[in-house]
C-alpha cells in the first residue's frame, strides 16, 4: 500500500459519517474504515490511546452505519467484523444471521386505530381483498433481533456517556417531521433545519435498532419519551437527511469523512437498460436517484456558499476596506450561510465504473459476496485519498 500524508489531520478532530444501505453499506463501511487504519487512523473507543496522533473521535451513523459506528465506539474493529462474516469460527464475535436480520417479533403492539384512513375504499371489491391486510402491518420484519444481537455481542454500555468517542445515532420520528440526533450532547437545533433534534438520555442500543427500521421491511421502532412518557415510533435516519454531516460541525470537527454507496447505476452496453432487469432494479435505482440528489444538493449549497464568500472577500480586499471590516462581514456571511470555512469533507462512495456494486443484493449475508464489496470500499478510500492528498 501507498503511504499517504496524514499531517493535515494530525491533532484535528475528525468524524466518520457512515450512511444506510442495509449489509451493502455496512461492507462498504467495513472497506473503507479498514483502509483508514492502514493509512494510520486510530478508530477511538473506550481503550484506544488517548494520545493517537490521528484519531477519529466522532461517529455519525444512520440505519446500517448506526449499527457499524456502534461496532467502533464499542472497540470491535474492522477486521474483527469482517472476519466474523468471512470466517467466523475464528473471529472475535459472532456474525450477524438472518434470524437476527428477519426477526418476525413486534416489539410492541399498536393501540386500536380510527377508522379514518383507507387508501383502497375506491378500489373493485375483488382488489380491496386482496390489498386490504396491507392495512393491518406496519412492517414485515422488526430490528428486535438485532436488538437482542447487540445486547449479546456488541454493546458496552447503554449510556452515551460511557463512551469516549462522541457517537451520533440518526432517527426519524414517524408521526412528525422531526430528525432526531441520539447522542450523549443537547445541541441546539442546526441552522438550516429547525426540525431536527439533539435527544439525550435514550438507551443506545434501542437508538440504534430505531434508526435501522427502514420501512416497509422493518416495523417503526417504539421508544418511550423521557418528557412526555409516551411512546415514539421511529424508522430509518435517512428519509429526512442523507448523509447528516452537519452533526459533525455541530460536534466541532475539522475534517468529515462520509461514507456511502447510493451510486446510481448509468448505462452499460454489457449490461444494457435496468427496464430489462425487472423491479427490484428500478426501485433500487429511484431510490439511489433520490438519495444522490440529496448529497449533490448539500454539497453544492457548499460549493456556492464559498464562491459567495471568495467573491465578496475579493471586492472588498480589491476596493481597500479595512482588514476588521472585512473579517467582520465574512463573519456574518458564514453564519447566514451555515458555512464554516474551517471544514473540509472528504466522500468515499462508488464511481459510475462500478456498476457492479449496484446489483449486489443489499440484504446478503454471502460472504463471498460481502468480501468482494469490503474490497471496493477499502480500494476507493486509498484512492479518494491520494487525490484528497494532490
Amino acid at each position: 500500500m501507498q503511504s499517504v500524508n496524514l499531517l493535515p489531520f494530525k491533532n484535528k478532530k475528525v468524524a466518520l459519517v457512515l450512511s444506510g444501505g442495509v449489509v451493502k453499506a455496512a461492507a462498504w463501511h467495513l472497506g473503507v474504515s479498514l483502509a483508514l487504519e492502514e493509512l494510520g487512523f486510530v478508530l477511538k473507543n473506550n481503550n484506544s490511546d488517548p494520545k493517537a496522533d490521528f484519531e477519529i473521535g466522532t461517529y455519525v451513523g444512520s440505519s446500517a452505519g448506526a449499527l457499524v459506528s456502534l461496532f467502533f465506539a464499542c472497540g470491535i474493529k474492522p477486521i474483527d467484523v469482517i472476519q466474523a462474516s468471512v470466517d467466523p469460527r475464528n473471529a472475535r464475535i459472532r456474525p450477524i444471521t438472518y434470524k437476527d436480520m428477519l426477526y418476525l417479533g413486534h416489539p410492541r403492539k399498536r393501540p386500536p386505530r380510527p377508522l379514518i384512513f383507507d387508501p383502497f375504499e375506491d378500489f373493485p371489491f375483488i382488489i380491496r381483498k386482496v390489498l386490504s391486510p396491507f392495512l393491518n402491518i406496519s412492517g414485515i420484519f422488526s430490528t428486535k433481533g438485532l436488538y437482542k444481537y447487540i445486547i449479546d455481542n456488541v454493546l458496552v454500555a447503554s449510556d452515551y456517556c460511557d463512551y469516549k468517542a462522541d457517537l451520533f445515532v440518526v432517527a426519524t420520528q414517524l408521526d412528525h417531521s422531526r430528525k432526531v440526533i441520539f447522542s450523549k450532547y443537547n445541541y441546539p437545533s442546526p441552522l438550516h433545519d429547525s426540525t431536527a433534534h439533539y435527544y439525550t438520555g435514550i438507551p443506545v442500543a434501542d437508538s440504534v435498532c430505531a434508526s435501522m427500521s427502514v420501512p416497509p421491511f422493518y416495523v417503526p421502532y417504539p421508544i418511550v419519551n423521557n418528557h412526555t412518557s409516551q411512546v415514539d415510533y421511529y424508522i430509518d435516519g435517512e428519509i429526512r437527511e442523507t448523509l447528516s454531516t452537519h452533526v459533525s460541525v455541530d460536534n466541532g470537527c475539522e475534517f468529515i469523512i462520509s461514507s456511502w454507496t447510493h451510486t446510481p447505476y448509468h448505462y452499460q452496453d454489457e449490461i444494457g437498460s435496468l427496464v430489462n432487469y425487472g423491479l427490484p432494479a428500478i426501485c433500487v435505482q429511484s431510490i439511489y436517484l433520490l438519495i444522490q440528489k440529496k448529497i449533490v444538493e448539500s454539497r453544492a449549497r457548499r460549493a456556492t456558499a464559498k464562491d459567495i464568500l471568495d467573491t465578496v472577500y475579493d471586492f472588498m480586499h480589491g476596493n481597500q476596506f479595512s482588514k476588521s471590516d472585512t473579517n467582520k462581514l465574512l463573519s456574518i456571511l458564514e453564519r447566514k450561510l451555515n458555512y464554516n470555512p474551517k471544514v473540509r469533507l472528504i466522500d468515499i462512495y462508488p464511481t459510475n465504473e462500478n456498476f457492479k456494486l449496484f446489483f449486489t443484493n443489499s440484504f446478503s449475508l454471502n460472504s463471498e459476496k460481502m468480501s468482494y464489496i469490503v474490497k471496493m470500499g477499502y480500494k476507493r478510500t486509498l484512492e479518494v485519498f491520494k487525490e484528497f492528498e494532490c
